[in-house]
Formats: C-alpha cells, sequence, structure tokens
C-alpha cells in the first residue's frame, strides 16, 4: 500500500563567537544548554551541530560527552571561523575584524581556493573525530561547496548534508531554483542540482532546512496582505526567532500544508534554532512545533541520520518526485500553492484569486557545474542556481501583477490528486495540470502568456519550443503548441498543452 514517508529532523547548531552580542560567548552556551536540557525532557530524536569553535571549548564538550543518550546525535556545523583558518595557518579576512563572519568572504567554504578548502575540511573533521571519536554521520551549513561535499561523502562517510532552503539576496548569498524541501541526490558537478545519472550522483542525500512556505518563501512579500506586510519579517519558514515561525496560526498552517494529504513519497520539516540568538525566545515556539507534530500520529521524530537512512532504504540513492503544497492559506489572501519536484526539474503551480500561473519553473542539468567548482568565489556574496525556464524571483518586479507563465485568469480553488508515485494532478473547474517526471501535461488549457521583460536569460521562440541561452547553458521548452515572441511577450497556443523542458542537445 502507498505511503508517505513523513519525517522531522529537530536540528539546532551551536557557535562559540558570534559578534553580535556584547555578552556572546555566556550568552550562547545557556542556549546550546538550554535547548538540549529542554528535548531531552521531552524525550523527542534530535541533533546537534556543532561548530570547529565549540569542538573547542571545553564546556560544549562536557555538555554533550556528559549527557550521551540515545536520543542525541552530534555532528557538524560547516562555516569558516578564525580559530579554524588559524589551525590551518591561513589568514580569517574578515573586513570587520570578527573570528566569526557571515558573508561569503571569509564565512564560507567556496570563499577559499579548491586546495585550501580540502585543508579546511580535513582540519575540521579531525577535531570532531578528536573530541567523539568518530567522524560525523551529518554536516550541514547554509551553503555548502560542492568540492567539499565529494569531499565529506567519498574520503568520510558521511551520510546526511544539509543546506539553506532557498532564499533570494538574504545575508550574502542567494539560493535560486533549487529542490524546493526534502531531500535529493545531488549532481557531482554541482551540490545544488540533483543527479540525473548513476554514474554522476553523490550518494547521501542534502536535506532542505528551515521548513519553508510553499506560499511565501519563494517571493516573501509579494502576495501577503497588506496587514501582514507592515510585519518586519524576511523569513517565511518554521524558523521560532521570525515573526512566522513564532505564530501559532503561521506554523499550525505550515505543519499541516508540509504533512497534509497534498504529499508524494516524501514529506519533511526540520525544525530547530541556531544558538545565535541568544535574546530570543526560541524555545516555546519549539516546544509548541513539538507538541502540534506529536498530535499528528503520523509523523516520525527522528535524527538527521536516521532520516538519510530510511531515505536511502526507500528511495535507493535515486532522486523521487514529491510535493510540497499549501492548498489553505493562513491569511486573509485567496492563495493556492503546489510545487512538484523531481530529478529533472522543480515547478510551482501558484493561484491569486482567479489568476492561475507557473510562479517558477527550473531545469536541473547534473552537467552544468557549481559557478565555484573549481574557481574561488571572490566577492562577498554567492549564488547557487538552476537553470530558469519561468523565474518571479529575479526575473520580476516586487509587485503582485508581475507573475509567471499565466495558464488561466479565470481560475477556481484547487484539488490535489496523487495519480501514481511519479505522477501528481492539480485541478480547478474543468482544468488541470499533471506533473510527471518528464514534465507537465495541461487538460483544457488552450494558451499561456509571459512576459518576459526582467529576463536575463537570451529567450527566443521557434514553432514548437522555447529556447533558453543563460550563463553557458543552451536549453529548450518543448511544448505540442504554437509558440510566438512579440514584444517580450511570450504567448503558446493549443489544446491540451504540454511543457517538457529540455536539456542541451
Amino acid at each position: 500500500m502507498y505511503h508517505t514517508m513523513k519525517s522531522v529532523n529537530i536540528m539546532n547548531f551551536a557557535r562559540q563567537c558570534e559578534p553580535r552580542d556584547a555578552d556572546t560567548d555566556k550568552l550562547l552556551f545557556q542556549t546550546t544548554k538550554a535547548q538540549l536540557e529542554m528535548l531531552l525532557e521531552l524525550q523527542v530524536p534530535h541533533t546537534f551541530l556543532l561548530q570547529y569553535d565549540t569542538l573547542c571549548d571545553p564546556r560544549y564538550v562536557s555538555l554533550f560527552c556528559e549527557n550521551r543518550s540515545e536520543l542525541t546525535e552530534t555532528g557538524l556545523w560547516y562555516e569558516i571561523v578564525e580559530p579554524l583558518t588559524t589551525a590551518c595557518g591561513m589568514p580569517y579576512e574578515s573586513q570587520y575584524g570578527w573570528k566569526w563572519d557571515w558573508h561569503i568572504r571569509p564565512g564560507f567554504s567556496m570563499a577559499y581556493p579548491p586546495e585550501a578548502r580540502d585543508r579546511l575540511i580535513d582540519e575540521a573533521m579531525r577535531k570532531y573525530k578528536e573530541v567523539f571519536g568518530s567522524y560525523p554521520a551529518v554536516v550541514g551549513s547554509w551553503l555548502l561547496d560542492t568540492r567539499t561535499a565529494c569531499r565529506l561523502k567519498d574520503r568520510y562517510g558521511v551520510q546526511c548534508l544539509c543546506i539553506c532552503r532557498d532564499q533570494t539576496n538574504t545575508d550574502a548569498y542567494s539560493l535560486v531554483g533549487g529542490y524546493f524541501n526534502g531531500a535529493y541526490y545531488p549532481s557531482r558537478n554541482n551540490l545544488f542540482t540533483p543527479a540525473q545519472t548513476k554514474e554522476n550522483t553523490l550518494d547521501v542525500p542534502v536535506l532542505r532546512l528551515l521548513g519553508p512556505s510553499p506560499l511565501h518563501n519563494y517571493d516573501g512579500k509579494k502576495f501577503l496582505s497588506p496587514g501582514t506586510k507592515d510585519k518586519n519579517v524576511i523569513f517565511w519558514t518554521l524558523e521560532p526567532v521570525w515573526f512566522a515561525g513564532a505564530d501559532a496560526r503561521f506554523e499550525r498552517a505550515l505543519l499541516d500544508d508540509l504533512f497534509g494529504s497534498a504529499t508524494l513519497n516524501f514529506a519533511y520539516a526540520q525544525i530547530g534554532q541556531e544558538n545565535s540568538f541568544a535574546g530570543s525566545d526560541i524555545l516555546s515556539p519549539l516546544r509548541r512545533q513539538i507538541d502540534y507534530l506529536r498530535q499528528k500520529g503520523d509523523v516520525r521524530f527522528e535524527k538527521m541520520s536516521e532520516t538519510a537512512q530510511r531515505f536511502n532504504a526507500r528511495f535507493g540513492f535515486t532522486t523521487p518526485p514529491t510535493v510540497s503544497a499549501s492548498l489553505k492559506n493562513w491569511d486573509t489572501e485567496d492563495l493556492q500553492s503546489v510545487y512538484y519536484q523531481c530529478k529533472n526539474y522543480v515547478a510551482n503551480l501558484f493561484r491569486d484569486g482567479s489568476r492561475v500561473f507557473l510562479r517558477a519553473f527550473y531545469l536541473f542539468d547534473e552537467t552544468v557545474p557549481e559557478h565555484y567548482l573549481t574557481d574561488t568565489c571572490e566577492s562577498f556574496f554567492a549564488l547557487y542556481e538552476n537553470l530558469p525556464l519561468v523565474d518571479t524571483a529575479v526575473w520580476a518586479e516586487d509587485i503582485r501583477a508581475d507573475i509567471g507563465l499565466t495558464l488561466d485568469t479565470q481560475g477556481a480553488d484547487f484539488a490535489f490528486a496523487r495519480l501514481s508515485d511519479t505522477q501528481a494532478k492539480v485541478s480547478w473547474g474543468e482544468k488541470s495540470v499533471v506533473f510527471t517526471e518528464d514534465g507537465i501535461e495541461t487538460r483544457g488549457v488552450t494558451g499561456m502568456t509571459y512576459d518576459l521583460m526582467h529576463t536575463t536569460a537570451q529567450v527566443s521562440a521557434a514553432e514548437h519550443e522555447v529556447r533558453y541561452a543563460y550563463k553557458g547553458a543552451n536549453y529548450a521548452l518543448l511544448t505540442n503548441g504554437d509558440v510566438s515572441l512579440n514584444d517580450r511577450v511570450l504567448t503558446i497556443r493549443g489544446e491540451n498543452l504540454r511543457l517538457i523542458p529540455q536539456r542541451s542537445r
């Protein structure tokens, strides 16, 4: 009998140094200690990822060594800090003189030459083994370069990796057009891209962090109600420190979405908080989220390595198609959102009132390398992306009228149906979209339009295809309709239109 694997990971990570608090040394440790005590009290499996500087601090070492429990898993949180570069004989080039810096340079691995990346991760793994007696099964970072990821799997046998959810121009990096939520097996050429073939697959699942909202994580404030837009919030996730993750209405609605009936194969959320927000109440929202998930009954709390092991056993190192959807908006707006993602592409079907459109559509190509695979990121900002077919995060203005590929202007409420382990259907009235691993099929949709005013790709139209040239990659969107491009407006006309993303030929 078909069932969705539903997993939640409680993952907190710990830093020892943090320049944003005056009494940082004391506050960070107290926060981590309080997090551990609460989770042991609640008797739920959990994971703590420890940064290199905490491995050098006897208090953190004692905390986790003296409180060993089958419920607690430790791993490595991999941001580059001054104690790590010093141990490797390298300078830490923070323009602020900090020992921890959230900018790409010097805080993340892609900011270092490839050979230096090897030395840095080798030292971090050596130190972890010195403290705990074995290498970690789990390594996480907001952003991790592909060379380091391959070394972690090939040399150290890491079982699970985790990175930030998609975000645009937040902190010092953007991740655009990735596998939206859950887990995937990455390409050896690009950690941000699911692999399509066995020979190019890095056999370690990559989990996406923070429990992103299918409604608002993609473009933030664009479709929020006027009242909610007044909130000073940029993160629409389950992270307890921000307004959304601390709001009981939102968190329950999002947990209902991520673990509801509109799922396929694997449903997932990571909850928890880094210790850097010691001045905020990060325990109460987390406790509330845990209590609510326990009421669901079919959601399994797991350490991150346990989720990875079950994922491997279930899907056999091939990225499965999954769905993340919000069919009931928590706010006052009339919105619905369905993400379908597989090893070949990710697409987001969105409804704003009567408008039904593809808000996002990205092609995955395992042969396209990460921007920093062999080159060093020389700036304070880094970009990880996949090949855009429809992009309204970067290729659009932050106004509600600027949308993607329009399928209908007289839409109605979405209804979701799982057709098989690989296919999902979204219907509204007599019209529908069916997502398959090959592409998108429609019924009742006879025309599509897309204003390409803000695209940074070169886009051209052929008889039955849209052609793209983007940063050295050439690819296409094949259709069974007639394609035209006039004054930057793309139009596709035909009966029961199909959209099949096509890699370079």
